[in-house]
């Protein structure tokens, strides 16, 4: 894959899942752009913080949220 289709599809992912974040009520991190490479790149579009999760967003993010703040690997958060 080239650099441009990896940037075509990490904006692509960024897009769904900012439409996915609004829904739920939640925002992406700062931190969305490097954690999207990450879960996309290396680790093959699972969790970035746990690939045994399975894809990202994973099962385990709304619990997290509710009791962090934000899932674990900060790729969602709670509106400020």
């Amino acid at each position: 894959m080239t650099e441009e289709e990896k940037q075509t599809n990490n904006a692509h992912f960024k897009h769904a899942l900012s439409l996915y974040a609004a829904s739920k009520g939640y925002q992406l991190t700062p931190f969305a752009d490097r954690i999207i490479n990450r879960c996309l790149n290396a680790c093959g579009g699972n969790c970035p913080c746990d690939v045994s999760r399975g894809f990202c967003p994973c099962g385990e993010h709304e619990k997290e949220i509710a009791e962090m703040g934000h899932c674990h690997c900060n790729l969602f958060k709670k509106p400020e």
